[in-house]
């Protein structure tokens, strides 16, 4: 998860805050001129920016920076020009431009060159790019850039800011590593230097990093008590990210305690923060979980709302990444369905203690007769089911072909075997509908259900069909079962296992999870999506999927 983690150069350098709400004048060329009152301006500057941070409003943070440093070449000031720079990196950074980040910052160490090794500029410098190092997820290059700045900074007169970021960050690539013990020790020394440092926003971020370290390690009680802690700590002044990060840990708390009702409010908090500052990491993430909350809720039309926004906001966020990044969250895997709903069905027979008496007997013969017969026609109706379904089965294997053609050679294939060979004007059995009229009815059936798709609504029902074909329930009914011996359930479920399966091959919905195409294709459930499609598929729609996508990558 993105952490925040960046140190500001305000951090090191308290300004007042002005309440002057100045605009920002677009024509840069104003202040590119040599001016009396250069610190006034300087400091005036660098005021507001710093409250555009903490408002969480980054483009003006990122308009007064930029003015700043035209000030700052003009008049020659070459060190407010490097910390500048760094502070537009910062920018980059937070707004995930992390290649634009990289450069500003490099431009900022060439200017440095010339300084000694352990001047506050050259680690305030190395301090940044730590930070950049996690952002792009290089966490030994962090580690060791760090513990040198713990070094470097030794030498400085107020060394403990620097080791407050350093503690932090070393936390941050730890709990990357998924060294959970080593990150929390570090979270943990970041949060004592906060506090001797008086510096509340420094604290949010240790304690959202602590609270991060507990749910890796299973403490989620630990982990909300936490975050609600820093929730109390965040006021108007610190950044909103914060709050929509501390929420967002709430969450995950309360969905690893299973109480996914009481995520919903937090998640839906930290979202509404996401959108609104263009956090797309956060975004991403609380749209992913609520996905998942509402799907245990059985929620199922707001989870595929979730996903759907999941999967738009997780396509933006994959272009900020660097090409290392990019790979490894590619490589994630999906969430496998873990319901695979099977049913057995045996036939238990129950005998009572033997009597010594003829009525008994007789009362246990005429019991295992009727169970006989019971037995024999429960095995006659399975046998008939297994032919049905390895029928439907050889209906969907054969992709090229449309489903329709496929039924409609099935019912001709039926109307022969039902018609007798000498008597070709015989009705088909158990049918007084004439051969003619069946053909009209199947066509007018298999015509209005590749056209209109009813089957992708998961609440239609027998009869919205038969009255929207101006047929009766009884004789839509009959028509399936005469034409093509199913009944509606049977019927209706071969167009949403073949649409499923088209989903799942399609590139287009390669992000989408197995739910979201389930629902699509019109099943009402997780539950009925994978025990219908293993039924007439044979495998479940997740190894399906899998199945396929190593055949496209071969």
């Amino acid at each position: 998860m993105k952490k925040l983690l960046f140190l500001i150069i305000y951090i090191l350098v308290p300004l007042s805050i002005t309440s002057a709400q100045d605009r920002i004048n677009n024509d840069r060329s104003l202040y590119n001129q040599k001016i009396i009152a250069v610190e006034d301006s300087v400091a005036k500057y660098k005021s507001l920016s710093r409250k555009a941070y903490r408002a969480g409003d980054l483009k003006a943070f990122k308009d007064y920076s930029d003015i700043v440093l035209v000030i700052a070449e003009a008049n020659h000031l070459e060190e407010t020009r490097i910390r500048t720079l760094v502070n537009i990196a910062i920018y980059y950074q937070q707004t995930d431009q992390y290649e634009q980040s990289l450069d500003t910052y490099l431009q900022a160490e060439e200017l440095a060159l010339t300084l000694p090794e352990d001047s506050y500029v050259k680690i305030l410098i190395a301090v940044n790019l730590g930070n950049l190092h996690i952002a792009i997820g290089n966490d030994e290059m962090a580690i060791r850039t760090m513990k040198n700045v713990i070094e470097l900074a030794k030498n400085q007169d107020d060394p403990v800011p620097f080791y407050n970021v350093a503690y932090s960050v070393l936390g941050t690539a730890y709990l990357h590593q998924k060294k959970f013990q080593n990150a929390l020790k570090y979270m943990e020394l970041s949060k004592d230097l906060a506090i001797k440092m008086d510096r509340n926003d420094n604290l949010i971020r240790a304690m959202i990093n602590i609270s991060e370290c507990y749910i890796k390690l299973n403490r989620y009680e630990d982990a909300i008590e936490n975050s609600t802690q820093t929730l109390g700590l965040i006021t108007a002044k610190e950044s909103i990210e914060s709050k929509a990060l501390t929420q967002l840990t709430i969450a995950n708390a309360f969905i690893g305690l299973k109480k996914p009702s009481r995520a919903l409010a937090p998640l839906k908090e930290a979202k509404e923060i996401a959108i609104a500052g263009n956090f797309l990491k956060i975004k991403m993430d609380s749209h992913d979980h609520l996905s998942k909350v509402y799907e245990s809720l059985n929620d199922l039309k707001n989870s595929l709302k979730e996903q759907k926004a999941y999967t738009e906001t997780r396509g933006k966020y994959l272009k900020t990444l660097s090409k290392a990044q990019r790979l490894k969250l590619e490589k994630e895997s999906e969430i496998k369905s873990d319901i695979i709903s099977q049913q057995k069905e045996s036939i238990l027979f129950l005998s009572k203690e033997k009597r010594a008496s003829i009525f008994a007997g007789v009362v246990l013969i005429i019991v295992l007769i009727v169970s006989s017969v019971v037995y024999y026609k429960r095995r006659q109706k399975l046998a008939q089911e297994s032919l049905q379904l390895q029928g439907d089965k050889l209906l969907l294997q054969n992709e090229n072909e449309a489903l329709k053609d496929k039924l409609n050679a099935l019912a001709v294939k039926i109307q022969k075997q039902q018609t007798p060979e000498k008597e070709t004007t015989t009705q088909p059995k158990k049918s007084s509908i004439p051969q003619k009229d069946q053909q009209r009815y199947m066509e007018l059936i298999l015509n209005y259900m590749e056209k209109e798709k009813p089957f992708l609504n998961h609440e239609i029902k027998q009869s919205d069909i038969a009255d929207n074909l101006n047929m009766s329930v009884h004789l839509f009914s009959e028509i399936l079962n005469v034409c093509f011996q199913k009944n509606f359930n049977n019927f209706i479920n071969l167009y949403r296992v073949d649409t499923a399966k088209k989903m799942i091959k399609n590139p287009k919905y390669e992000n989408y999870k197995i739910l979201a195409i389930g629902y699509e294709a019109g099943f009402p459930s997780k539950t009925s999506f994978n025990r219908v499609f293993k039924n007439l598929v044979g495998l479940t729609p997740s190894e399906f999927q899998k199945k396929n996508s190593l055949s496209t990558s071969q």
